[in-house]
């Protein structure tokens, strides 16, 4: 049985009607690369965590002045997205050297 989980912030990231929006639809783009065949076998879970019990970078969520701000999560992706960068261009010189 194929089981699509979805899983987000409770009372923040869908309503009562989105929510059955994307079980209609998750179920049906599923269906429509698999066949109708999987329909009746098609289970879509949503998982709502409450507020507070997970978080980015450390940061408990919600806390959209951390996720919006500069000095928030901005700032943690940037120094990531500068290591990667960093990590992936001595790569590349490495490749270039043993040509």
């Amino acid at each position: 049985m194929p089981i699509i989980n979805i899983r987000f912030i409770k009372d923040v990231v869908a309503t009562p009607e989105q929510k059955l929006e994307l079980i209609t639809k998750m179920t049906d783009t599923f269906v429509g690369v698999l066949g109708e065949v999987v329909r009746p076998f098609v289970y879509c879970i949503i998982d709502e965590v409450p507020q507070m019990d997970w978080g980015i970078a450390g940061v408990p969520m919600p806390d959209l002045k951390f996720l919006t701000s500069e000095a928030g999560y901005g700032k943690v992706y940037q120094v990531s997205k500068d290591a990667m960068l960093g990590a992936i261009a001595q790569m590349e010189a490495a490749a270039a050297q043993n040509k």
